[in-house]
């Protein structure tokens, strides 16, 4: 254990608050590195692994991945069916739910926008509770939070399944929100806080990519849940939210036993292990230890342009994700397909995007060029919007070629996002702030989704989202490029001694 005395004497340093990226010569900061420990920070950029066997490290890794990201991709994946159901809820067995929820008219026309406004409560709570849903986590520990906040909406997901009309339908939905703010943002919190700046986004997207495809064959699920329609006087739509609540429930329940908490508090880990992590992290950012979240604090948070440029690339990818997650089922019905072969055909798009969302963010932790990765991803999902809703209608399989590009860029800029800007800040309490806040603009997106997705629009394809999807996502290329230029100029400027990044004179952007 002298290694890490050593280290932490000089590593854990601590002065007093200052703003996340200032002049040279500005205020200190909670994380400001003395003078005689830059040189010997900067000489272990590189090298995080300095002083600790590459193979007890790469065993200690292994053993945190195992038993962090495979309990926070089961809940995450049941968070993603629990949360866009409605669609094959509603898709099931001829569109029944419209019909006794009074969500269409007896011939099919539109109640107004009630199946929108369904969708679009989930998101209002969400959005509003994403950072307050923080300050539970660190107080109550990841394990119980997370935990709770599932079981409690597997409950809800079971109440949605005697709901008897629209209303109690856009009730739930919106007590849904509440519980689901706590969960997203705080796993991605939680894998920041084990792994290092280089590993984040792999980590990410096999946290985000197997929910992704877990969740893309519920579509299947509710296809077969479906034919216990009549079943015990319930139709098809209830016994989907019904059997999947209950599995979130159990899901939840799995959580109390798998879930770990930070890294000082890792019982599965020896002392050492302990040591190796935190030491780790020290290296590669300086912020190991718990601050907490003071109002000065807050004040600068908010006003770091950065967070908010990264909830806006995040709301823009959402946009695309949540609008064919909640409307696909009918976007493919346009195309001419049945209306089970169109809840069938949900699954393969979602099965294929791991595949560019494993290789972009192997590409993105290699090359540490996030906006390029980002900026990708975008034209991708430009370009499949361009062939699902723009080719003519006898062209069925390049339309439907479309959709996978679509739900592969789109799905694999979401953990990207949050990887790039999880690696671009310091601090816990600004990791934990700026997760949540990016997070709630993927709120943003799926509240955009469910208002431009018009269902007086549905018989022409959905024109207002398609457009703005292909705008927004149009726009996020544009500016993560500039973005990547405005690190590497700040980045060379730190070179040269006139700016420190985020209160650490070793800092430096990944763009």
């Amino acid at each position: 254990m002298s290694h890490f005395n050593d280290v932490s004497e000089k590593e854990f340093k601590k002065t007093d608050v200052s703003h996340s990226e200032r002049d040279a010569d500005g205020s200190p900061d909670p994380y400001h590195e003395r003078p005689e420990d830059i040189e010997d920070h900067r000489s272990r950029q590189t090298d995080i692994d300095h002083g600790f066997d590459p193979k007890e490290v790469s065993a200690t890794v292994r053993k945190v991945d195992f038993r962090l990201i495979p309990i926070l991709s089961a809940l995450y994946c049941i968070s993603l069916i629990d949360r866009t159901n409605l669609s094959l809820a509603r898709a099931a067995n001829n569109l029944q739910m419209n019909y006794d929820l009074q969500l269409t008219n007896p011939d099919g026309t539109s109640y107004g926008n009630r199946y929108g406004l369904a969708t679009v409560m989930f998101f209002i709570p969400y959005i509003i509770l994403e950072v307050p849903s923080q300050l539970g986590l660190r107080k109550f520990g990841a394990k119980l939070w997370l935990g709770s906040a599932t079981v409690l909406w597997g409950i809800v997901m079971i109440g949605m399944g005697f709901v008897t009309t629209w209303q109690g339908l856009v009730g739930l939905r919106a007590v849904l929100g509440v519980f689901e703010s706590c969960l997203f943002p705080g796993a991605a919190f939680l894998i920041s806080c084990w792994y290092p700046r280089h590993q984040m986004a792999m980590r990410n997207s096999f946290f985000y990519c197997l929910s992704i495809v877990l969740s893309g064959l519920s579509s299947i699920m509710a296809w077969g849940i479906s034919h216990l329609h009549t079943h015990r006087g319930l139709h098809g739509w209830q016994w989907i939210f019904i059997i999947q609540g209950a599995l979130t429930v159990f899901i939840g329940l799995m959580g109390y036993l798998f879930i770990t908490d930070f890294p000082d508090k890792a019982h599965f880990l020896t002392e050492h292990q302990k040591n190796i992590i935190i030491t780790r992290i020290q290296r590669d950012r300086g912020d190991a230890e718990v601050d907490k979240l003071t109002m000065k604090l807050f004040w600068e948070y908010i006003t770091d342009f950065k967070l908010w440029l990264f909830g806006y690339f995040f709301g823009s990818t959402t946009l695309a994700s949540y609008s064919l997650a909640y409307f696909l089922p009918g976007i493919l019905a346009q195309m001419g397909f049945d209306n089970a072969l169109a809840q069938i055909l949900v699954a393969p798009p979602y099965v294929w995007c791991i595949v560019p969302c494993v290789a972009m963010s192997m590409f993105s932790d290699r090359t540490r060029m996030r906006a390029v990765g980002v900026s990708f991803n975008a034209l991708c999902v430009i370009i499949g919007t361009c062939m699902y809703s723009q080719l003519r209608k006898d062209q069925k399989a390049a339309r439907y070629a479309g959709i996978f590009l679509a739900i592969g860029g789109c799905n694999s800029n979401v953990p990207l996002i949050v990887a790039w800007a999880q690696s671009s800040i310091r601090r816990q309490s600004k990791r934990g702030f700026g997760s949540a806040l990016i997070i709630a603009w993927g709120g943003i997106g799926g509240i955009l989704s469910g208002v431009v997705f018009m269902e007086r629009e549905y018989k022409l394809g959905y024109p207002t989202g398609v457009f703005l999807t292909l705008a927004l996502n149009a726009s996020v290329i544009v500016f993560s490029l500039s973005l990547m230029l405005y690190f590497k100029y700040q980045n060379r400027r730190a070179d040269r001694g006139e700016v420190v990044i985020e209160g650490s004179p070793a800092f430096r952007y990944q763009g």
